[in-house]
This record gives C-alpha cells, sequence and structure tokens, in this order.
C-alpha cells in the first residue's frame, strides 16, 4: 500500500528535466540587430531556462507574423506593424520591445533632396507597410512622390535612379559613410511621429498553451539583451564567428552604437512598452487608411508582472492534494478490503481535523503578510475580513477598517472607479464573460493622518453555491514608493526631452548661420556653389531655361570712404531689402562679397531676365537711404547670361555673366549688359 502511495506521488510531482525545442523567426539576416539573441545562447541563458533555441533568418518574400502564426516558429522579431495585424484581429502578443525607438529613416542624397519638402514629385523606394515614412510624408506637405517597389539595393539610391530609399539609420548609413556619398536621413520622430523598433512577440495560442515557459523566455531574451549592450565587441565577434560574416567588423560596431542610442539601456528597462503608445501607433495606422475606425488592440501586449498569488493559495493546493491523494488511497482500500464503515468514520474524522489545522494556518499565514488581504460582500458592499498588515500601511487597526464602508475606504476619485468597475464585472459575468473574474488596478485610500497612500489591488470574486458572485477577494500592495519613482523618472524623461529640443533648435540655427550672410540676411556663396550645381542639373534633367544674374553697386568704395562703413552697410541692407521684395519665390538672392550680388533664376528665359535686371537697376537709381543728416543714393551695373545659351556647367555661367558685369563697368556703370559669347576673331 505504501509502495503504491509513494509511486502515485512521484507521478504527480516529478519535474521533467528535458530542455524545450523553440524558435525564433527573425526579421532580417544575422547581423548586430539580432545581438541579445546570440548573447543568451552563448551565456547559456536559454539553456538554464530550460530551452534549447534556434534562429531562423528570413526568407526572400517571408513575413515573420506569418510565419509564427501559421506555428513555423515559437516567436518572432517584428516592428510596430503588431499594432497593424492585432488591429486587424490577428492574435499577435508583443512581449517585449527592445528597441524604443524605430531605426527606420528615408536616405536621400543632400545635393539633390536638401530639406523633406524637396521629396514632393521625386521618386521614394518603400515598403507598403511603413506607415510611419507615409504619415510622416503626409505630415510635411510631401505630395504626388512616386513610390518605387522596394528591392533592397542600396545602389539604386547611389546611381540617382531613386530620390529617397527607406533604410534603417543602425545599418546603411556605414556604408553610404564609406562610400562618401552626402546623404542626409529624415526621420518621422522630427514630426512627432515616434513608432517602436525590433519587438519580441508570439502568438495568442502559444502564449495561452505555455504562460509560465513564455515568461520565462522573456526573462532569458532580456538577460541577453542587457549582456549584449553592455558588451558590444565580444558579441561582434561572435557573430563573425559563428553567424555571419556579411557585415565587417566596423560595420557592426556601428549598428551596435546606433542601437545603444535608440534603446536608451540607461533611461529606459529593456523590454519595456507603453499600451498608450501602441495606441497611438495604431492610430497613426488608421489615419493611413490602413485599419478601421473602430480597431482594438485588446490583446496586444503581454503583462509581464508576475502574477502572484495569495500567500494562502499555496497551502490550500497542497493540502488539496494531500486530499485528494487520501481519498484516492481510501477509495482503493474500500473497493478491495471492503473495511466496516467505524472505519470510514474514523478516517473522516481525521480528515476534518486535519482541514481545520489547515485552516487554521492559512489564517496564520493571512496574518503575518505584508500585503493586505480583504473579503468585501458583494451584496452590502461591507468588509468581512481586512489582514492586520492594514495598520503598518493605512494606520487603522483591522477592527478600525473592517468598520469603514467604501465612501470611508477610499478616495472620492478611486471610488467612483470602482463602483463603475465593479458594476461593469458583474455585468460582463451575467452575460457569460469568464474573464470578468478577476481584475488588477491602482487605488488611493486615506491614511489615518490625513495623507494618501497608493496601492496595486489584484482581486477576484467567489462564488456562491448558485454560480453567481457573492464575494470579492483582494490582496493590496502599497505602490507609493513606486509612484514617487515614476514620477522622478517622468520628470527625467522631460527634462531630457527638452534639452534635446533646445539642442536640435540651437543645430538649426546653425545650419541657418552657415548658409545665410549676417549682415544682410540674404544666402552667401557657399549656398550658391551648392544650389546653382544642383538647379543646372534638374534645369538639363527637365528642360528648362535658367537665368544668372551678377550685380554691383557703382563706386561703392566712395560711399565707404566718404559716409563711412556703417553707412555702407545700410546702403547695402537697403538694397537687399529692395532686392527680396522684387524676385520670385524660386528665385535665390545671395550676397556674392562686398557689395556684389547674384539673383539665380530657374525656369527664366534670357529676355525675360534681361527685362527684369533693367527693372532692377531703374529700382536702385531710385532708392534713398537717410543717415544721419545726409541721403545716400547710389547706382548699380549688371551683367545677364543664361542656360545654356552661355554655359552648361557652373563656372562657364558665373564667368559669363561675371565677364557682362565687366563689360557694364567698363562701358560707364548703370547699366545692364547681356553676355554675348566673342567672335571668331576675338571680339565681343
Amino acid at each position: 500500500m505504501r509502495v503504491v502511495a509513494f509511486l502515485l506521488l512521484c507521478l504527480i510531482l516529478s519535474p521533467v528535466y528535458a530542455l524545450e525545442k523553440v524558435s525564433i523567426q527573425l526579421n532580417w539576416k544575422h547581423q548586430f540587430q539580432f545581438a541579445g539573441y546570440y548573447a543568451a545562447i552563448e551565456k547559456g541563458y536559454f539553456r538554464n531556462a530550460g530551452f534549447e533555441v534556434s534562429l531562423h533568418e528570413l526568407a526572400e518574400g517571408s513575413d515573420p507574423i506569418d510565419e509564427v502564426l501559421k506555428g513555423k516558429a515559437d516567436y518572432g522579431v517584428a516592428a510596430s506593424e503588431l499594432a497593424l495585424r492585432r488591429g486587424l484581429g490577428q492574435p499577435v502578443v508583443a512581449l517585449a520591445v527592445i528597441v524604443q525607438h524605430s531605426p527606420l529613416v528615408l536616405l536621400v542624397n543632400r545635393r539633390k533632396i536638401p530639406s523633406i519638402d524637396a521629396l514632393a514629385g521625386q521618386r521614394i523606394m518603400l515598403l507598403p507597410h511603413e506607415a510611419e515614412l507615409l504619415a510622416y510624408l503626409r505630415r510635411e506637405g510631401v505630395a504626388n512622390y512616386v513610390t518605387v517597389p522596394h528591392r533592397f539595393e542600396l545602389g539604386e539610391l547611389l546611381a540617382g535612379n531613386v530620390d529617397a530609399y527607406s533604410g534603417y539609420s543602425t545599418d546603411e548609413p556605414f556604408l553610404l559613410r564609406q562610400d562618401n556619398f552626402p546623404y542626409l536621413a529624415y526621420s518621422p520622430s522630427a514630426a512627432g511621429i515616434n513608432f517602436y523598433g525590433d519587438t519580441l512577440f508570439t502568438s495568442e495560442r502559444h502564449l495561452k498553451s505555455s504562460t509560465r515557459a513564455v515568461r520565462d523566455f522573456r526573462e532569458a531574451v532580456l538577460r541577453g539583451w542587457e549582456y549584449a549592450m553592455a558588451h558590444p565587441d565580444e558579441i561582434a565577434e561572435l557573430i563573425l564567428q559563428r553567424y555571419s560574416t556579411r557585415h565587417s567588423r566596423a560595420h557592426l560596431l556601428f549598428e551596435a552604437a546606433e542601437m545603444k542610442r535608440l534603446m536608451q539601456p540607461e533611461l529606459v528597462e529593456i523590454g519595456q512598452m507603453s499600451a498608450t503608445r501602441w495606441q497611438q501607433i495604431a492610430q497613426t495606422y488608421a489615419e493611413q487608411g490602413m485599419l478601421p475606425s473602430g480597431f482594438a488592440l485588446d490583446g496586444l501586449v503581454y503583462d509581464s508582472a508576475p502574477r502572484r498569488l495569495p500567500a494562502w493559495v499555496l497551502p490550500v493546493l497542497g493540502g488539496a492534494v494531500v486530499i485528494f491523494i487520501s481519498l484516492a488511497l481510501l477509495a482503493i482500500y474500500f473497493a478491495r478490503l471492503n473495511r466496516r464503515l467505524q472505519k470510514e468514520i474514523d478516517i473522516r474524522q481525521a480528515t476534518e481535523l486535519a482541514l481545520g489545522e489547515s485552516e487554521e494556518r492559512y489564517r496564520l499565514l493571512a496574518e503575518q503578510s505584508k500585503d493586505v488581504i480583504w473579503m468585501l460582500d458583494v451584496a452590502s458592499l461591507r468588509f468581512t475580513y481586512i489582514s492586520p498588515a492594514v495598520e503598518k500601511w493605512r494606520g487603522f487597526t483591522a477592527a478600525e477598517a473592517m468598520q469603514q464602508s467604501l465612501v470611508e475606504a477610499l478616495t472620492p476619485s478611486s471610488l467612483e472607479r470602482i463602483q463603475a468597475l465593479l458594476q461593469d464585472h458583474l455585468g460582463r459575468l451575467a452575460a457569460g464573460d469568464k474573464s470578468a473574474m478577476s481584475a488588477m488596478y491602482e487605488i488611493e485610500q486615506p491614511h489615518k493622518n490625513g495623507s494618501i497612500v497608493s496601492s496595486e489591488v489584484v482581486a477576484s470574486f467567489l462564488l456562491d453555491h448558485a454560480g453567481l458572485p457573492a464575494t470579492v477577494l483582494g490582496i493590496s500592495r502599497d505602490i507609493s514608493e513606486r509612484r514617487v519613482a515614476e514620477d522622478r523618472l517622468r520628470i527625467a524623461n522631460e527634462d531630457l526631452r527638452r534639452q534635446l529640443e533646445e539642442i536640435e533648435h540651437l543645430q538649426v540655427a546653425l545650419q541657418e548661420q552657415a548658409i545665410r550672410d549676417s549682415l544682410t540676411g540674404c544666402f552667401n556663396r557657399r549656398y550658391l556653389d551648392e544650389t546653382l550645381e544642383r538647379e543646372l542639373w534638374r534645369a538639363r534633367r527637365e528642360g528648362y531655361p535658367l537665368a544668372l544674374v551678377i550685380l554691383d553697386l557703382d563706386h561703392f568704395k566712395q560711399i565707404n570712404d566718404t559716409y563711412g562703413h556703417q553707412a555702407g552697410d545700410e546702403a547695402l541692407r537697403e538694397l537687399a531689402r529692395s532686392l527680396q521684395a522684387d524676385i520670385r519665390h524660386e528665385d535665390v538672392l545671395c550676397r556674392y562679397g562686398g557689395e556684389e550680388f547674384v539673383i539665380l533664376m530657374p525656369r527664366m528665359p534670357l529676355a525675360v531676365a534681361a527685362e527684369r535686371a533693367e527693372r532692377w537697376r531703374t529700382t536702385i537709381a531710385e532708392i534713398r537711404v537717410r543717415f544721419g543728416n545726409f541721403t545716400l543714393a547710389f547706382t548699380t551695373s549688371l551683367g545677364v547670361a543664361a542656360y545654356p545659351e552661355h554655359g552648361k556647367m557652373p563656372d562657364e555661367l558665373t564667368q559669363a555673366a561675371d565677364l557682362a558685369l565687366y563689360i557694364a563697368k567698363h562701358e560707364g556703370r548703370n547699366r545692364v549688359v547681356v553676355y554675348s559669347p566673342p567672335a571668331r576673331d576675338g571680339t565681343v
């Protein structure tokens, strides 16, 4: 009899030591993007958690989400498209966000696309599901662009076959720098679009069938990422030796540094994610027409907090197992030996005595717990039990707390929330929704000294004999210190965000100063050199004319010598204001140096440019500048040249306009001269 009992107990309680084989579907090829998974394998974190893990590179034409939903992989790596899939009703569950800020950017040739609005009407290579880039272009007012199917060939951008290329800031910029390609990276974050990057996920079916295994697997992954980000050189060497030589060591370390910037492991715990931010991401998909307006993300975010059972549950389960074994053995005993009724009564009495002792032990455990265990009658909304831990937490003894109604035990805002929550769960239970049996929420309660304490509550309904909810069993935990820590972290994040914004504003100001003349506010010579080359290229490609006018103040040295340099500066500023008021939006006005200015006019025929130059000459001659007791007047000489008549390269065009200006000066000043190519005998 004892041997049978021992074997039955071993069968029920014996652990299984074999490693569970699981697979992870990556969303690209082996590189530092997946460093945490390599580290978890190499350092034994997966094995210690009971897993034997295999990693699958993404095959051409495959999607990691589809692979997991089809059961071809247990876990996968994807990005913010998880919100799109869940909003469409597909059962994916985000377990841990690895990269807090998406590395997705638009890469362009800065000489061709100096600003994001220059992408209007251009060719952009991107994927259909890259909603953050689509939303970014829409917010920046970029329209009528041509979408080119993505071929994942960076050479398309280098060769000029496309004007913009969607890529990762952690990857392609390294190759562009190696080729000395003059690139710019436009990020959706500049327009307030902040998507998540790589995220570990699984299917709802796998989560339900292996809840504890999923939790242990997630913890092993996070340990791997913590190690990888702390030892990038070691992991880069590991990738080269065991996984892939597709990227060089320098490329892998560049990727590691950029990932650290996007992950911010010093500020944000690896794996952290927010349901609110997932909702904002899904809303962006809805704005693009990729989700219906009534989408729902219920079940997308995995709750990583361990579900702590009440302290008395394990003893109850242990007692239940003991009772089960006792009853089983008792049934076998009566079936085989047909003991007398008196023996049955004796055993029953012994069992009742054991149950009584067990109940006493459970009450002792509840009274020693630091968390507050309580029971609330659903009909009267009065407490029927509160453990003694409430006194250390709220200042009231257990007896005093039990005398309080819900109105006295909660702040007004928490009372309103709890009443609504209670009615909602009772209604759902009445409709047959079993998921409403329990809930977790945060409340605020008054302390005996008048202060307010914050707590986290886990509560479940206990049913009566008729199967109706009769009692609420709850466990409350003091989270005041956690609230303080969260507030401090939020304030620190806000301070950091403000500092980053200030740095961005300074960078914009410095960039503006680099291309502007400080005296007149016109563009400087450096900006003209870059712009003229770009506009000539565009004029050649689209087949339209382009005109260039160089003008110079006549006898400007006499103004400086007679009235001083301050008077000369005021004359230059007034001249610049007059020109700025009389040029088109697409024209470019630059101070070329000293008293010399250049006006670049795209799509301007030579004859019309000459007429405008003559109008500027007349307008400038009528300018009167009041300086102290003097009134300054001045004239200007202008040289006009045009593409393609006078030159097809920047140097040819500027030399032609400059020679025309020289002739205007030589022939008496205060005139406009249109460049004429020299005759064969050398005359002009």
